[in-house]
């Protein structure tokens, strides 16, 4: 089957617009279906539907439906979208960072919702997760980590950083938290990583500014993985760097002196249930997916064509049904694409 000519449909309901595709087929019939036009994937067959097995190695993604940033949607106007999330029913959470507003569509009725403001002003979200009920969202402007109900409804400051080292000023940029409750944040003012236990006291912090290993240059991403361990997307020195689950330093991938290295400006990190990496990099207009070893898989980026490219990727978040949600800066927009695995 070869596909010709995609074309966009936009729900007024929930402000998606879904790519259609005209695909001849066998005996010259030209059939229109809803659905993604191919993008990067290895045979037109690859990939199915569903939740990824223990293992599963992907081999590309297809776009689904793209939420841009027009006048009649529910969450206009988008000025500075940064953390997105998925929570386990599916119902996607996004941040706009510049207008300092949250936004949700939830998953059932694909109805726009949005969430309390901050406590504090200015309330500045870039960074979410779903842990178990509650929703965390990391508040740069006043340097809080806050949680919600799924709802939306504000319930209390989870960590203040500028209480957890008074000899020094924090600033948080990015964060994760593990099935076991421990956290990681990354801390731009220092260029460091900030370990928290499972009771939320600082435990350990790891670097400061340089080139060497396990020295930072813009930390903008964490992810942990599934022994426990964490990956930070080391942004300036182009790279990420990977600890042990106790944050012993075990590996780092790219850097200036690769020469094979795709990464200019890696910054938000999810992973899926078998492990892969997904690796926004706005400078590279691209997603990176690494598999469990953090070896490259490919990259999804230009090549996926004009509607489904992104531009400026700052985020991503891994859903239920393979589902892969990038939050793209260039087009004030959420793309959404399925993952295709092997």
């Amino acid at each position: 089957m070869h596909l010709h000519a995609p074309i966009l449909s936009r729900d007024s309901r929930t402000g998606a617009w879904t790519l259609l595709a005209l695909a001849l087929g066998v005996g010259g019939c030209a059939p229109r279906f809803d659905g993604p036009a191919p993008a990067v994937m290895e045979s037109e067959t690859a990939g199915v539907a569903g939740t990824a097995a223990a293992g599963s190695a992907p081999t590309g993604v297809v776009l689904l439906y793209v939420y841009e940033n027009t006048r009649s949607a529910p969450y206009y106007p988008l000025e500075g979208v940064s953390g997105v999330a998925w929570s386990a029913d599916g119902t996607l959470i996004l941040c706009d960072e510049k207008r300092g507003r949250v936004h949700a569509c939830e998953a059932i009725s694909g109805e726009w919702y949005h969430f309390d403001a901050g406590p504090e002003a200015p309330f500045r979200p870039v960074d979410v997760r779903v842990d178990g009920f509650s929703v965390l969202i990391l508040d740069m402007g006043s340097r809080l980590l806050l949680r919600y109900d799924l709802g939306g409804a504000y319930q209390d400051r989870l960590i203040n950083f500028q209480q957890i080292d008074a000899t020094r000023d924090r600033l948080p940029s990015a964060f994760d938290v593990d099935l076991d409750g421990r956290l990681v944040c990354a801390d731009a003012a220092q260029e460091q990583l900030l370990l928290l236990d499972s009771f939320l006291n600082l435990q350990q912090t790891i670097g400061g500014p340089g080139t060497h290993r396990e020295q930072f240059d813009e930390p903008s991403g964490i992810a942990f993985l599934n022994d426990g361990g964490f990956v930070v997307a080391d942004r300036g020195n182009r790279r990420l760097q990977w600890y042990s689950r106790l944050g012993y330093f075990e590996g780092v991938v790219g850097g200036e002196f690769d020469t094979h290295n795709p990464l200019l400006t890696p910054q938000g990190l999810d992973t899926d249930a078998s492990g892969n990496l997904f690796v926004a990099d706005p400078a590279a207009g691209a997603v990176h997916v690494f598999d469990a070893g953090l070896g490259l898989q490919f990259t999804a980026g230009s090549e996926l064509g004009l509607l489904a490219a992104p531009l400026i990727p700052v985020d991503v978040a891994v859903g239920p049904d393979d589902l892969l949600a990038v939050s793209d800066r260039g087009r004030q927009a959420v793309l959404v694409y399925r993952i295709l695995y092997e």
